[in-house]
Formats: structure tokens, sequence, C-alpha cells
């Protein structure tokens, strides 16, 4: 017999009454949040729950989102409402579920959440744009997460999934550089206290040898995409260099593992997957026009410990096209570079930088970095230029090779090939100029 989204959602709300508005209650955050007196929270009433699904035309997510409207009362106070984020693993054959790493994806982001931030927070002494934790569980075969709706706090992601404007480019990296900037003032000021924060966070995508099937196929045929893409669209490039990138990154597992991997010293706290599907925005009326003027981060299943500009090329591969990124790289960068210098300084209490924190540094960074952002691209491009199914019917449906092959190789059209390929002229634009052997770590290609 199969469940529809009512019977779903009647569990959902059973399941919110029944156990997890109790645990709420427990939660500092929530009480403050809701002005519940913690001394009397057991006279606190659930009144109502509605629930909003969160679909492939918002974000693509591996996880079942929905947004939960419940309306409370405490004793003789007036009811309120507000507004829940549940973010929930779907339920997986126990093999699955390790194939995709929730493990270690949702016990990154409760720690993050938990005790990096807050921590950060401390030291620092204000607050970042990130989410109001509420709860968070993880269990050998499940997992939950529950946070405050940043909608309240005037937040919101964009409509576009890509191609994101020039303005919302440099509001998203101007929060993002706080970000690096804060980790690396942390890290020169107190490195035991860094690594305290750190050490207890998990590889959430590369420590793992059974990748789930369709995944893996998606990546190899992926690789197959951007070679043939970039034959048609960039042929000055020279084949010889496309066949071994293809090669590189086919072993997708190997390359990321090494190319995410922390190089001392230019290593700070990082995102982990930094792109329009994992920011909001807040935005103000000038001139009758809608402008960005700030952002928010959310989805901390991949905090890493890693180079700063591995989130840097990637929300730069994944969330702007070549009109944006490659035309005003220059002024991109700089609104980044100046904000991440900034925020080091302002927490260090110092005004010299550290010489791996120099321009020049962060851009060999840029470029060590790139391939790996444009293998990210080829791969989850067309899943947000062209949304296909909920992650959970994906995980588990059962595709012929040769289905998920002529997927891969037309999902998004010619806007992704075109894209892809561009990606790849800068590359090997960048490699020609500097004279860079992006192969030499890789045996095998």
């Amino acid at each position: 017999m199969t469940t529809t989204l009512d019977d779903r959602t009647k569990v959902e709300i059973e399941w919110l009454k029944c156990t997890l508005f109790s645990r709420l209650l427990e939660n500092k955050n929530f009480k403050t949040d809701n002005r519940i007196d913690g001394d009397n929270a057991g006279n606190v009433k659930l009144l109502d729950v509605q629930l909003k699904y969160i679909g492939v035309e918002e974000a693509f997510m591996l996880t079942t989102c929905y947004r939960a409207i419940i309306k409370l009362q405490q004793g003789d106070k007036s009811p309120s409402t507000t507004t829940l984020i549940v973010k929930k693993t779907p339920k997986l054959p126990q093999v699955t579920f390790d194939a995709i790493q929730f493990g270690a994806l949702f016990s990154n982001e409760i720690l993050a959440y938990n005790n990096i931030l807050p921590a950060l927070e401390e030291f620092t002494g204000h607050s970042f744009n990130v989410p109001r934790f509420y709860y968070g569980d993880l269990q050998s075969c499940s997992a939950t997460m529950v946070l405050k709706d940043f909608g309240a706090d005037n937040f919101r992601v964009t409509k576009q999934k890509v191609n994101l404007s020039l303005e919302h480019a440099l509001v998203a990296l101007k929060t993002l550089a706080t970000f690096h900037g804060t980790g690396f003032a942390l890290k020169h000021k107190n490195p035991a206290e860094f690594k305290r924060l750190s050490q207890s966070l998990r590889e959430p995508r590369y420590n793992v040898e059974d990748v789930h099937p369709e995944w893996k196929m998606i990546n190899i045929f992926s690789a197959e995409r951007l070679e043939i893409s970039t034959r048609k669209y960039q042929p000055q490039i020279e084949s010889s260099f496309v066949q071994r990138y293809h090669k590189m990154i086919h072993e997708f597992i190997l390359f990321g593992r090494k190319m995410v991997a922390p190089v001392e010293p230019v290593a700070t706290l990082c995102h982990g997957d930094y792109l329009r599907n994992n920011i909001a925005f807040k935005y103000a009326d000038v001139n009758g026009a809608e402008v960005p003027i700030d952002a928010l981060m959310f989805d901390m299943q991949t905090v890493r410990v890693s180079s700063p500009m591995l989130d840097f090329a990637t929300f730069l591969s994944l969330s702007t096209y070549e009109a944006v990124r490659y035309r005003h790289f220059d002024e991109i960068f700089n609104e980044y570079y100046t904000n991440l210098v900034k925020a080091f300084k302002e927490n260090t209490k110092e005004e010299r930088i550290p010489d791996y924190l120099s321009r020049e540094s962060l851009l060999r960074e840029y470029r060590r970095l790139l391939p790996y952002s444009i293998s990210i691209a080829s791969h989850f491009l067309m899943q947000l230029v062209e949304p296909n199914v909920a992650a959970e019917e994906m995980l588990l449906r059962e595709l012929t090779k040769e289905e998920i092959r002529e997927d891969t190789l037309r999902r998004g059209g010619e806007e992704v090939d075109r894209e892809i390929a561009h990606q790849m002229k800068e590359l090997y634009d960048l490699v020609t100029k500097h004279n860079i052997d992006i192969f030499k770590d890789f045996d095998y290609v």
C-alpha cells in the first residue's frame, strides 16, 4: 500500500505533537525566541500544526524538509505562531543511509550549531548570519534537525537557482569572507581551541568506498559530458589537457579526498558546500528596485577544515555564470579578500597579516582548487538548472545504466554545456598563464 502525502503529513504532525514539541521546550533558543517562561514551560500548549513541504522547485536536498507552522500558548497569554524548518533523513535501507554518509553529515551539522558557531560568536563578540538551532538528533539509521525559519528575520533564497547577479555574489562572498577570516583569527590566536572545536568533524563526502550506485554513475557520466562539451564549445583547448582532466576527475573519490584535505597553513573553517542552494538573502528597496544587502548561510552539514578557496571557487562555479564570474572576477575577489582581512584584523587586534593570507597566496589557492569546483559543477549544475525528482525518490529508484547516462548527458541542455565548457576555458587559461601542472599529485593520470 502506497503512503500518500496526506498520510505522511499526519504522521509528521503526530510526531511533532507527541515527541518533538517536548524536546523543543528544553532548548533555550526556542524558549527565548517564543518568550516562554522556562520555569513554567510545562504549561505551554501546542494548539495547531501545519506543514508545508519544501520541494525541488526551491532547493535540491538529500533530506525530507518542510516548514512547520506551529501555534502555541503558555498559560493565559495570547497564542503565538512560529515557523520551524524540520529536516529529516528519508526512510532508507541502512546500506543506502551509510553510502550517502548521513551519519557524518548530521554529526557535523549538530556540532557546527551546538559548538563551533557559538564558540566563534563568543570569540568575536557578535553573531553570525545563520539560522537559530533548536534541536538535533542522530541515530544509526535516521537523523533530524530543527531550526528557526530564517524567513522570520527577512531572509529568503533567491528565485534564481543559478546565474546570480553580481550584487548577489558580492553580498554572499562578504558573509563567507567574514566566516573564513574569523576562523583564521581563532586559529592564529588560540590554535588549541581551534583544534578542539574542529577535531570531531567527520569527512562528509569522501570517506567512503561503497558509493551510492546511481550517484557513482552520475559522476562518471558527467565527466564524460564535460569532455564532450569542452571539445564542442572550447575547441582551442588542447585535447590532451581535456583528456587528462577527464581521467583525473573520473576517479572522483580519490580526486575529491585529495583536493579537500587541509594544506597548512592556508586552512580554516569552511562551509564545504557554499552555493545558492545554501544561502539566503535580505533585501532593501533602493529607488524602487530590490537590492540584496545581507546574506545568511545554512545547511552546515559539510563544514570542514580546508582551504578557504574551496568555498570561494565552489560558489563561483555553481552560483554564477561567465558574464558575472569571469568578467567581474577582480571585483568579486577584492570584495571577498577585503572582508576576510578585515575579519582577521578585527579579531586578532593585529595590523599585520601572515604571509599565507596575502592576496597572491589566496589566488594561488584559487587556482589550485579550481579543478575541484569545476568537477562539482560538472555533475551538480545540471540538477540546479533542471531539477529532477525529490532526493528521496532518486535514492530509492532503480534506473538502468543507459537511462542514467542519457539523463546525465542531456539534463540542463546547452545552458549547462556552454557554462561548464567555459569554466574549463578559465582553468586552461590560468594553467597556461601561470605554468601550473594540475595533474602532478595524481599518479593515475
